[in-house]
């Protein structure tokens, strides 16, 4: 079987004009969207946020624990940047729990924006719970519409949480959509 003839036109000819209409545009294409999220473990992200804090700081594989008496203060920031390709935060969870048998009061506050120098544009959001020993835990969550101006996406987060005695924090999450292409 031979190939179609196009009458007057030239192989040469042909083969620029099927070029022209494979390079063309095929209408609106839209850009895919996958969501994601980034799960670090507090042990691995957070420190005590005074060198007193740390006699009772515990950093186990599962959680960053308060040990003593008094409530103690961890601060976590993240690693890796939201910003790689145009992207930024929808949500930070922050885990807490109680591996201790009494309730455990904690308290944790989101941190959004940076210092230079002694200029300052950070947003402080703090969100409480108590925490009942032997339950699961909860998490507190943060999103764009609770920042002064209502960025669409979250860039520099980072979290401080007070936790009471037997206090935990179990892990951190920052969730964003990324551009897969179309």
């Amino acid at each position: 079987m031979s190939a179609p003839e196009f009458r007057g036109l030239r192989p040469a000819a042909l083969a620029a004009l099927l070029g022209l209409f494979a390079a063309a545009p095929s209408g609106d294409v839209a850009a895919a969207e996958v969501f994601r999220y980034d799960f670090q473990g507090a042990s691995g992200i957070c420190q005590p946020a005074l060198s007193s804090h740390a006699a009772t700081l515990r950093a186990r594989p599962l959680a960053f624990v308060n040990e003593g008496e008094a409530t103690a203060f961890v601060t976590c920031t993240f690693r890796g940047d939201p910003r790689a390709g145009a992207r930024g935060a929808t949500k930070v969870l922050a885990h807490v729990g109680n591996v201790g048998t009494a309730v455990a009061a904690v308290s944790c506050t989101f941190v959004e924006g940076r210092q230079l120098g002694g200029q300052s544009n950070a947003v402080y959001r703090t969100k409480s719970t108590s925490v009942f020993g032997g339950s699961p835990g909860t998490a507190l969550t943060w999103q764009p519409s609770e920042i002064a101006g209502g960025p669409e996406l979250i860039y520099q987060a980072a979290v401080q949480c007070a936790l009471g005695p037997g206090g935990a924090l179990h892990y951190i999450s920052v969730f964003y959509d990324e551009d897969i292409g179309s």
